[in-house]
């Protein structure tokens, strides 16, 4: 009697239910690992990726140029484009002091942080956060800090437990405010600049011109023509205030002078967003809304552009 040939056939063993359970255990932890890299921020050491571009700021020793992203920090170092393994918080209105950074914004995916953040500060590169005050109520999308006092001053544009609409600033990290009477002012304002050392001196970059107070904020003088003012940035000397809409201007805060500075063209709907000036070199940084950057080792006599369209190149 010839025997069938699937009768000798080896059959397949059946999984039992606790190989079952491991098998589903590794499948899972193989697709949660390729969605962990697939959000992460692309490129290290080579190409790197801004969906938006929040801020920017040298390091204390200017050896790196962070730039706050929705999705975390990029860094610019000896040429090369990094994602560091932080944290990838959405950072609003980032200031770089000193000793680190103070910011607002949103936190990042199982940061166990509150959102939003209200106003928090890192000492180590955005690795930890501490939290100062309004976790959970309000996130500053213009705020400045000065980079030795680290006097905050925000734009607080909805109420919350302490404050209500307009411009505060605090000198012990959060714990009072005091309100500011901004008179002087009745333009929309984009962005806040603090001096370094002086806590009373501000900027206020706006639609109508560059604004300077010497009295924390209860009156303005204009200092610039009556057109758009979209960035400010005080020098970390404290000698000049550095400001732009298309182009970068120097103000000299000894004699209130104002000259231009060599800048790359920027046409149509594009404008400065943010400027970076590093506090031990002759380097300049800015950002503008299309998320082009460019770096100037020269004082701004001439300039590289390190990022285009939101994708910096090493």
């Amino acid at each position: 009697m010839t025997k069938s040939p699937t009768r000798n056939r080896k059959q397949p063993k059946l999984l039992t239910s606790t190989g079952m359970v491991i098998a589903i255990a590794l499948i899972s932890v193989v697709l949660i690992g390729l969605l962990y890299m697939s959000s992460r921020p692309s490129g290290s050491g080579g190409t790197v990726q801004f969906r938006d571009i929040h801020g920017l700021g040298f390091s204390s020793d200017g050896s790196q140029l962070s730039v706050p992203a929705h999705d975390g920090l990029r860094i610019f170092m000896d040429g090369q484009w990094q994602v560091p393994n932080l944290p990838v918080n959405d950072y609003m209105g980032y200031s770089p002091t000193d000793n680190g950074f103070y910011s607002s914004g949103h936190p990042g995916p199982g940061s166990g942080l509150i959102n939003p953040l209200g106003l928090v500060t890192s000492a180590d590169g955005g690795q930890t956060i501490n939290t100062l005050a309004f976790a959970g109520e309000t996130d500053f999308h213009i705020m400045g800090v000065g980079y030795e006092s680290h006097t905050v001053y925000v734009l607080n544009s909805a109420p919350n437990s302490q404050l209500s609409t307009g411009l505060y600033y605090t000198s012990n990290e959060g714990q009072t405010w005091e309100q500011s009477l901004m008179q002087g002012i009745s333009t929309r304002p984009f962005q806040i600049a603090v001096h370094p050392t002086q806590a009373s001196v501000i900027a206020l970059a706006t639609e109508g011109g560059l604004f300077l107070s010497n009295d924390s904020g209860n009156t303005f003088t204009q200092v610039s023509q009556n057109a758009p003012i979209s960035s400010a940035s005080f020098d970390p000397n404290g000698s000049r205030l550095i400001f732009g809409y298309q182009r970068l201007n120097l103000y000299n805060l000894d004699n209130g002078e104002i000259n231009a500075l060599q800048t790359p063209t920027i046409t149509g709907d594009d404008a400065i967003g943010f400027i970076a000036v590093s506090p031990v070199s002759d380097e300049i940084a800015f950002a503008t809304y299309n998320k082009d950057i460019y770096l100037s080792a020269d004082n701004g006599l001439s300039w590289a552009q390190i990022a285009q369209q939101g994708i910096g190149e090493s």
